[in-house]
């Protein structure tokens, strides 16, 4: 264990004392951490709180009655969490080589102020110093990244700058992005009451910075915010600000589809990309579509292929529900030097900022490209970037050619989508999914991210924080994330939001679909009592349901209710005769009423109504096995077994035959499917039906035998 990380687990020790209410031994503990630390601040507060907690205990332990101990002890413990982490700060800030530090250092050594650097950044618009721009823009995040506890005009001066209508939009974003990951590396009660100041800016793009800030920050800090209350009195007036709730529910939206997006680079680079590239045309249909504008046959051809026409599909609906899906295409991009300076990953993209001119020429400002670029809301701020700085590897006259053919496609297009068009809702939504984009790129892609407090890491989920949750409660945000979480299989989430809408008596909880979708939440997760009461609830609003009662009869069945099943399905049955998924449920329960010639009747009416169905014959032929008729269930095992069978399937078939006196043939099959299945599935598999086994004839002195064998 380094030195840093030792720091940090006793730091982390000291805060769960605190937390446990054993504020002596915690003040021991900083006191040994505090060996070495010349800090006369820190000093300073520990003795006050040392000594108020020795005279609290003093007249305790008198009997003196105290009102207002409580909360004296309260305070106690707050100030002792922030400075748990001024020791930890100032423990590490001389010698530790994580990045954080080494720029702590650099800012120590400084002279500028926030005060100066306001002034300097005001001044821009009439010098328009790109240079000297640059220069201070790199100052102020440092400064404000590194500074780890705030005193009020450090707020105040803050609040003035990104206020100032001297600062240009860019900037003031710029420095709340800063505050942010000031406050994921230390807690600042005064950073979280800035941050919801900025929410409430009259920029839609710094807003929104700051509701992601906060968002992705105090979930990370739900354990101490009870000690600094003023936090949440504060977000309950924010709350009430018209349109912040509306705001906050794409904040969360965009947070929320970052999930997705680790699953969605792993199929972008082991299913779409490699489906795309398996075309031995791709290449010269690319190359042919630079040089003539009609669409080629071959290319209808190739889209047309049921492979390739399901994946463009798939990641077609992944970019309209906003996903993202560009990951993969630019991480690997993210190597120029620019990225190597932090604050850069947190800007938002411009064509003036000299990486970017000097990788695109000097006309780029007037080209259709940048203008594009700048318009477009399907790529975030950090991948713009990427790509912008990837013109600077190819030669200057090849860059030109280029761009000229780019700009005489895109130059129609834009004509069409101006910024001006853009509806307002749509560009909130754009702004807050390419920031949570920018966000995700940081944490997952800089090369000292392990460094870094990943908030992705968490679910993000601010339905189940108790500070933040008050920003999305409006009934229709509570029931967007509902129906979001269910859509994508976070079914215990999504339980707890439909239960919340409940609570809270939300208008959609008089639908009947309000409880199909919470019962079929609550089954998914095997909470089939809780499932059964809101699919009758849901019967209740709506009667004869089909969906409804199919659900019911499949909680029933798995709580060993197969006659009500039964009734239930025989119900449905009267308004949807010829559902196979509904006579295959029905056949199941008649096989578990033992009830197998009536069961066989409604496989078999599947297997009319669907042939070459493998569902139908893997029902048939169990039900066939169960009910003694070996001929029946092994013609339908030697369907399955010349298609796809499973492992499972191989088990089955080998009991058959097993039954069926046929010991070489099962033999042979129960190896196909252990092969599978693996040795201990498999034998876990087969001795869950052993009882079955035996009422077929085996002799259960066998089994050790059968399974030595294989």
């Amino acid at each position: 264990m380094t030195a840093d990380e030792d720091l940090k687990r006793r730091a982390a020790q000291i805060k769960d004392l605190l937390l446990s209410s054993r504020l002596k031994e915690a003040l021991e503990q900083i006191q040994m951490q505090m060996t070495g630390v010349s800090d006369w601040a820190a000093t300073s507060r520990f003795e006050d709180i040392d000594r108020s907690y020795h005279y609290m205990l003093q007249y305790f332990g008198q009997g003196s009655p105290d009102e207002h101990r409580t909360d004296l002890y309260h305070q106690l413990i707050r100030r002792a969490i922030l400075l748990n982490d001024q020791v930890l700060q100032a423990r590490m800030q001389p010698e530790s080589m994580l990045l954080y530090y080494q720029h702590l250092r650099s800012s120590l050594s400084r002279t500028e102020n926030i005060e100066g650097l306001r002034i300097a950044l005001e001044s821009f618009t009439e010098t328009n110093d790109v240079a000297a721009h640059e220069h201070i823009l790199g100052i102020l995040f440092d400064l404000i990244w590194t500074n780890g506890q705030w005193s009020s005009s450090d707020s105040t001066s803050l609040l003035e700058l990104i206020d100032s209508p001297l600062i240009i939009e860019d900037d003031s974003a710029l420095v709340v992005s800063a505050v942010t990951l000031s406050l994921l590396e230390r807690f600042d009660p005064l950073k979280c009451l800035f941050l919801c100041q900025a929410a409430q800016n009259l920029s839609m793009v710094v807003s929104i910075r700051a509701l992601t800030g906060l968002a992705i920050a105090l979930t990370g800090y739900s354990d101490i915010l009870p000690y600094f209350p003023e936090i949440k009195d504060r977000i309950a007036i924010l709350s009430d600000e018209p349109g912040i709730s509306e705001r906050m529910l794409k904040v969360q939206m965009a947070l929320l589809l970052c999930r997705e997006t680790k699953e969605i680079d792993r199929r972008m680079r082991e299913e779409f990309i490699p489906t795309m590239l398996r075309n031995p045309k791709l290449g010269d249909l690319m190359r042919e579509e630079l040089e003539r504008d009609d669409v080629s046959p071959d290319w209808n051809e190739w889209i047309e292929k049921p492979e390739i026409k399901n994946k463009l599909i798939q990641m077609t609906e992944l970019q309209m529900e906003g996903a993202d899906v560009y990951m993969s295409t630019f991480s690997n991009l993210k190597n120029y030097p620019f990225f190597r300076q932090i604050h850069n990953w947190f800007r938002i993209f411009s064509i003036e900022q000299p990486d970017v001119a000097h990788s695109l020429g000097k006309n780029i400002i007037k080209s259709a490209i940048g203008k594009s670029m700048l318009s477009s809301g399907m790529f975030c701020n950090s991948d713009k970037y990427s790509f912008a700085l990837t013109f600077s590897q190819i030669p200057e006259q090849q860059r030109d050619m280029i761009m000229a053919q780019v700009d005489e496609q895109v130059h129609e297009e834009l004509q069409d989508s101006k910024s001006d068009s853009i509806p307002s809702d749509l560009k909130e939504n754009y702004a807050a999914r390419q920031y949570a984009q920018d966000l995700y790129r940081f944490f997952n892609l800089f090369s000292r991210r392990h460094e870094f407090r990943n908030p992705f890491d968490s679910d993000l989920n601010l339905l189940s924080d108790n500070t933040l949750s008050i920003l999305v409660k409006a009934d229709e945000s509570v029931r967007t994330i509902a129906v979001w979480l269910l859509g994508k299989n976070y079914y215990p989430e999504a339980v707890q939001a439909y239960r919340l809408m409940e609570e809270n008596a939300n208008p959609y909880s008089a639908d009947y679909r309000f409880y199909q979708q919470m019962g079929y939440a609550q089954q998914r997760i095997q909470k089939y009592n809780d499932a059964l009461e809101s699919y009758r609830r849901a019967d209740l609003l709506q009667s004869d349901n089909g969906w409804t009662l199919r659900h019911m009869a499949q909680c029933l069945r798995l709580t060993s209710h197969a006659a009500q099943a039964l009734e239930l399905l025989l119900q449905a049955e009267k308004r949807d005769s010829d559902n196979m998924s509904l006579q295959i449920q029905i056949g199941d329960c008649l096989v578990d009423l033992k009830r197998y010639d009536e069961a066989l009747t409604r496989f078999f009416k599947v297997d009319y109504l669907k042939p070459d169905y493998p569902k139908a014959w893997r029902a048939i032929a169990w039900c066939a096995f169960l009910a003694g008729r070996m001929d029946r269930a092994k013609e339908y095992y030697e369907k399955l077994l010349n298609a796809k069978p499973t492992g499972i399937d191989c088990l089955n078939a080998g009991h058959a035959w097993l039954a069926d006196g046929d010991i070489q043939r099962a033999i042979y099959l129960y190896r196909q499917g252990r092969d599978k299945l693996g040795a201990d599935t498999f034998e876990t598999e087969f001795r869950k039906d052993s009882e079955i086994l035996i009422d077929k004839g085996i002799n259960e002195s066998d089994f050790p035998l059968l399974l030595d064998l294989l």
